[in-house]
């Protein structure tokens, strides 16, 4: 794993890309009917939590979404329908004001002479072009999260599957957010590779980096 030395090296590696552009976060229509739910999918809220939590914001007002924070593999072997879920909240980039908005976008901002991780809570997530209710950005909320029945997440229903590159990012965010681990872009895609490309049981389809190798 790289790690950044020098602290022109780690502005540089903060102020890298976070994401990938906002046409290569979802696949189409007819390619997610042949995915299966996996981490980073982005659904409609369920009405309430495993534990009965309502999913309402502090005006009363339902969820906008949620994203899969459970593993995939977890997610794709939970066909009970009383298995959980870990979803994060979804929340439109609207709410925010243009300044904090633009620096979830971008992942990072200049804040007191220092380039700094933005708002590292936050997985920015573009608009899908095929629904009409969540086409414009969005940002996930890694501090709010909540477990939901698989029954009841199947119900709510699946707004958009994310790219597998797509994937490689929200994982970046992730591990930073969790651990302030500062992991280059190269080195979680590479690891990913790795794992997907070694894992027969890899549910298809794959991403053309993860075909399996025949040791």
């Amino acid at each position: 794993m790289s790690i950044p030395g020098s602290a022109a090296e780690r502005a540089a590696l903060v102020s890298d890309a976070w994401y990938p552009p906002p046409d290569a976060y979802w696949v189409t229509p007819d390619a997610q009917d042949n995915r299966p739910f996996r981490y980073g999918d982005l659904f409609n809220a369920p009405s309430s939590s495993a534990s009965g939590q309502v999913l309402t914001t502090a005006d009363g007002a339902h969820w906008h979404a949620v994203m899969v924070l459970s593993p995939s593999c977890e997610v794709i072997s939970k066909v009970k329908d009383d298995s959980l879920v870990e979803v994060a909240r979804v929340v439109p980039l609207a709410a925010q004001d243009p300044k904090p908005g633009a620096a979830i976008v971008a992942g990072w901002q200049e804040k007191d002479g220092r380039t700094m991780v933005a708002y590292a809570h936050t997985v920015f997530l573009a608009g899908v072009p095929h629904s009409a209710s969540h086409s414009e950005g969005m940002f996930a909320n890694l501090k709010e999260t909540v477990r939901v029945t698989m029954a009841d997440l199947r119900s709510a229903g699946r707004i958009a599957a994310l790219d597998h590159d797509a994937r490689v990012a929200v994982i970046r965010r992730e591990i930073y957010y969790r651990y302030r681990w500062l992991v280059p872009m190269e080195d979680v895609h590479a690891n990913e590779a790795d794992r997907i490309s070694h894992d027969p049981y890899f549910t298809e389809p794959r991403p053309t980096w993860g075909e399996l190798t025949r040791d």
